[in-house]
């Protein structure tokens, strides 16, 4: 079986889409932001003017309302993708940890899950039950491609199912932050090229991110935030590629405690895995 055909599984017919501590003036500012949202919750209306504040307050709070539990968490999902004009459906179990910890169980309408994919320390492993096609390599963008089209590598795709930026280490923010429409953007470098966008609300969550290699790769949205734990998760995830539109939408969450074992798909008895890299 051709794995880069193996998403069509699930298309349906095709449709559009003591002593008090001094603060610090970035962190006040950012206080001063929350306390204009929430004044804009009461008054119907979005400030007109957002108070400046800087990359690192604001890279801060957004990592303080994050999902930075040390559990997983499990969710169930409604995902729909369209890719070139034809809609593929699927309701699956999903279990998620940063950074690349991700375990996919799609549900069918009747029967046992009939696709099973995993990705965890860098292994990518898909499991077709019908076809007992057990599929292994390493999980970058190429190989996940092959299986939904959706060019992104575990790590970014864990990040972004969770509503929160990739981070490899060694992007560096924008000396300021833009206020575009009651959000602030902040814009990431490396090597002096810029690679990624964030626009972050006045509480702290990423409502949106793009990320950038010469043009666009894809810009992700981010709503319906609900607090799991000590921060928060998106219930609703639209990440959209130049020829492809994904949409996540979750049931509730689930803090797990965090087994990395649980993650790796098993191979089966008696069958024989395909290699995905040569």
């Amino acid at each position: 079986m051709n794995p880069t055909v193996i998403f069509a599984r699930f298309k349906s017919n095709r449709s559009g889409q003591p002593a008090r501590r001094r603060r610090h003036p970035a962190m006040t500012l950012f206080t001063m932001a929350l306390l204009g949202l929430i004044l804009w919750g009461c008054a119907g209306r979005l400030p007109s003017v957002l108070p400046p504040i800087s990359p690192e307050a604001a890279l801060r709070a957004l990592a303080s309302a994050s999902f930075t539990d040390t559990r997983a968490v499990t969710a169930m999902a409604r995902i729909e993708i369209i890719h070139r004009g034809d809609r593929y459906p699927l309701k699956a179990a999903l279990m998620m940890k940063k950074p690349d910890f991700l375990r996919v169980e799609s549900i069918p309408i009747m029967g046992p899950p009939d696709f099973y994919l995993s990705t965890a320390k860098g292994d990518l492993r898909v499991y077709v039950p019908e076809k007992r096609e057990f599929y292994n390599g390493r999980a970058t963008a190429w190989n996940i491609s092959r299986f939904f089209p959706v060019s992104l590598p575990a790590s970014d795709m864990v990040c972004l199912l969770m509503g929160m930026a990739p981070d490899d280490g060694q992007s560096v923010p924008s000396p300021a932050v833009e206020r575009e429409e009651g959000l602030y953007r902040i814009d990431q470098y490396r090597s002096g090229r810029k690679i990624r966008s964030l626009w972050i609300d006045p509480a702290g969550r990423l409502i949106r991110i793009q990320s950038i290699d010469e043009k666009v790769v894809y810009t992700a949205d981010f709503e319906d935030y609900t607090r799991v734990g000590e921060g928060f998760l998106p219930k609703q995830v639209t990440i959209r590629m130049e020829d492809a539109l994904l949409t996540i939408r979750y049931g509730d969450f689930q803090p797990i405690d965090f087994d990395p074992e649980s993650f790796p798909l098993p191979l089966p008895e008696g069958v024989v895995p395909i290699p995905l890299d040569p």
